[in-house]
């Protein structure tokens, strides 16, 4: 009877603490995957503003009056194009335009990209996204974790900060946040922009966007 009543009170503090953290646990996950209802009602709201977060990459000067929020790939070609004259749109007008970029993962090959995305994550913690991002676009068709790391090596940055940041959950579920708001705005591929919540034909000229910004 002893054994019993001891073992319960070791069993009951545990089950509650496992509940109580598993309920934690869902509410975070709710927090960011809406239903297949919430999904919906966000793609057929004219007025869907695209959430931003503070973990999002600002390139430029967050003060700047234009914002362009661009769905991009480290593995994509038209991506690494995009980012040669958006770097230059920037550099331009550097109180005039800045880029607030949301990373999607829709390449497998020749490396999945979500651990590039990760590495993107932990560097922008550290204000280095800007840095980690053109090095990433350089070596897009080899974006192994030992290319990555190397990436990481180049670049001036507390590694034990990093590496605890890696190996946090906040580097997926940001990714995961990005997927899910490209899925409410039906984002077929990629690079896709916008400009005042609205998707715009991407120029492919540093002239175009200075006509499509009035610049």
């Amino acid at each position: 009877m002893i054994k019993t009543r001891t073992l319960l009170l070791i069993l009951i503090p545990a089950f509650v603490i496992l509940t109580l953290a598993m309920f934690v646990r869902i509410l975070q996950f709710q927090s960011i995957n809406p239903s297949e209802k919430e999904i919906e009602k966000w793609a057929n709201n004219k007025n869907f503003a695209i959430p931003l977060y503070k973990e999002d990459p600002i390139i430029g000067n967050s003060k700047a009056g234009i914002s362009i929020i661009i769905f991009e790939d480290f593995n994509c070609e038209a991506c690494k194009v995009q980012n040669t004259l958006l770097k230059k749109l920037v550099d331009k007008y550097p109180d005039k335009v800045k880029i607030i970029w949301k990373g999607l993962s829709s390449a497998g090959f020749p490396y999945p990209t979500e651990l590039a995305h990760n590495y993107s994550y932990c560097a922008n913690e550290q204000n280095k996204f800007t840095e980690f991002k053109d090095f990433a676009f350089v070596n897009s068709d080899n974006l192994s974790e030992e290319k990555l790391s190397l990436i990481i090596e180049n670049i001036d940055i507390n590694l034990n900060k990093f590496e605890k940041c890696l190996e946090s959950d906040s580097p997926a579920l940001h990714l995961q946040k990005n997927e899910i708001i490209a899925q409410a705005l039906n984002i077929q591929d990629i690079p896709t922009a916008f400009i005042n919540n609205k998707q715009i034909q991407i120029p492919s000229l540093l002239e175009g966007w200075e006509t499509l910004l009035s610049l």
